[in-house]
């Protein structure tokens, strides 16, 4: 074998195959090839399928958009739906776009499903389809793509009823809104065709007359006996002071006075009554809660009462005044609720009952009764007093007495017998500061003072030695009619001291006691100045 013959031919075999295009001598054996989009979802499958066939299947394609608004139009035994081959949004039709279905359904705002489903437009072009149905129907599109993915379906429109066809019209069947106004013509009724022979009697009913078939024609004598009429007016005078019943088609009662001003109404909002001096009183059904208004003669404000229901069962009864200005507020008004076993009066904002309070409150309970001040505005400002079983509390408050002249006592308590607490307790955040107990025993923290008690300290320097000397000491009056006196030396040398002679304080004494004034005395061994504590008390 010549090697770098062999070589030379391998080397030559191999440029060729590198210059052939990469599939050109590929093929796809019993299999297939899946295609994925940039985030791994498959799209296609090329090649060999699932049940044996081969072909380019597309899968997972995203929705289409929504087809434009269908025409509609009826046909004989059915309906003309057409589609202009546009989308709602005004894009274009994807690639992937395979049709458009037709769905049909007696029920308004139906959603559509298989059984709904009546016919197909294969073209993106657009197209005209004929769906027989037998009585009044709804249409709607919907888009599909390959992979069967369906658009959101346009809103339902209609109803739409078919135009008969032969032999569809029984004995009765053709109704008044079957025949147009005008579609029976003169010549189609000749002069005198329809005579009082031909007119069964009892065939001429209420649905054999059109509107305004007796236009212009007065009914003059007689009674309308065992019948009903529907729709029209019907009122007891043109002008003026009248009962009128579906004026102007608005399916109301009214009276009217000589003025011709609606003054009363009966409808489906309710009862109004409006008297004579403008005053309404309108009893309005229609609320979330049945509630009467009463209005003022200028119609500009009311108060209203309602029954309300806060939980399934209860019957509350709410009455609120018309709104005023207030507290920078201009919807202040007063509520009084009588709700399942509780009652209140507050003063609040019509527009945010539960928000803003300011104002007087009285609310009372099974086991309370409370009136106080409430100020959601300013809570500092609350206050209030409330009473429970045997206990009064006041909350956030001072309390003052203006009493007027009486031979009763202005404050009194008393307890029952067996009582064992305090008779009166006063402190500050919780430490007492003057009690009295059950046996009248009193306690004071601080200092007492009383108008009937006077107290000083005089200093007197004695004119000799064991000599007594005085003086006078003066204080505000001191209320009673009987004053006693006391003084005690403020010494460290009480009484005889020895040797004979030397500094001893040897006596201390008070005379001439009265409401402004009082001597005081001390005797002394020597002639040193001597602090005198005094004190006065009346009685």
């Amino acid at each position: 074998m010549d090697l770098g013959r062999e070589l030379n031919l391998h080397s030559q075999r191999l440029d060729r195959l590198e210059r052939a295009s990469r599939l050109s001598h590929a093929s796809i054996e019993n299999t297939a090839i899946q295609v994925n989009d940039g985030n791994g979802s498959l799209r296609a499958i090329v090649g060999v399928q699932g049940d044996g066939t081969t072909a380019v299947n597309i899968v997972n394609g995203g929705p289409p958009p929504t087809p434009s608004t269908p025409t509609v139009s009826s046909g004989l035994g059915g309906l003309a739906v057409g589609w202009d081959g546009t989308s709602a949004d005004g894009s274009i039709a994807p690639m992937d776009w395979s049709r458009v279905e037709v769905h049909v359904s007696p029920t308004a705002g139906f959603t559509p499903t298989t059984a709904t489903l009546r016919a197909t437009i294969e073209t993106p072009q657009g197209g005209i389809c004929y769906i027989p149905v037998t009585g009044a129907s709804y249409v709607c599109l919907l888009a599909r793509n390959t992979s069967g993915t369906a658009s959101t379906a346009t809103t339902p429109v209609g109803p739409y009823s078919p135009r008969p066809v032969a032999g569809d019209i029984g004995i009765g069947e053709i109704i008044n809104t079957m025949i147009s106004d005008g579609a029976v013509t003169t010549p189609k009724l000749y002069a005198n065709a329809v005579t009082t022979p031909k007119i069964q009697a009892g065939s001429v009913d209420a649905t054999a007359l059109a509107v305004d078939a007796l236009t212009g024609k007065i009914i003059n004598g007689g009674s309308i006996n065992g019948t009903t009429i529907t729709g029209g007016l019907i009122r007891t005078a043109a002008s003026g002071e009248r009962i009128a019943l579906n004026e102007g088609g608005v399916n109301k009662f009214l009276v009217y006075n000589s003025a011709g001003t609606a003054i009363n109404e009966l409808s489906a909002r309710g009862l109004l009554v409006q008297g004579t001096n403008g005053a309404v009183i309108w009893l309005n059904p229609n609320t979330t809660y049945p509630q009467i208004k009463l209005y003022n003669a200028g119609i500009t404000n009311y108060a209203y009462v309602q029954v309300a229901e806060p939980t399934t069962g209860e019957a509350s009864l709410e009455q609120a005044c018309g709104p005023f200005a207030g507290n920078g507020f201009t919807d202040m008004t007063w509520r009084t609720i009588l709700a399942k076993d509780f009652a209140s009066i507050e003063r609040l904002r019509n527009s945010d009952p539960n928000t803003t309070r300011i104002g007087g409150r009285l609310s009372l309970s099974e086991t309370f009764a409370l009136i106080g001040i409430q100020n959601t505005t300013d809570t500092s400002k609350n206050t209030q007093v409330t009473a429970e079983a045997n206990y009064v509390h006041v909350d956030n408050a001072r309390m003052q007495v203006a009493a007027p002249a009486s031979s009763s006592a202005v404050l009194y308590a008393s307890a029952s017998t067996g009582h064992t607490g305090p008779l009166l307790r006063a402190g500050i955040n919780g430490s007492d500061k003057f009690t009295v107990d059950k046996d009248g025993n009193t306690t004071v923290t601080g200092l007492l003072n009383a108008a009937s008690i006077a107290t000083g300290t005089v200093s007197i320097t004695p004119s000799a030695a064991s000599t007594p000397t005085s003086m006078t000491v003066t204080f505000p009056t001191v209320p009673g009619t009987t004053w006693r006196g006391y003084a005690t030396a403020n010494s460290t040398v009480p009484g005889v001291r020895a040797p004979v002679g030397a500094a001893g304080v040897t006596g201390v004494a008070v005379s001439s006691v009265s409401a402004t004034s009082m001597v005081v005395w001390v005797n002394r061994e020597n002639t040193s100045a001597t602090n005198i504590n005094w004190m006065v008390i009346g009685s």
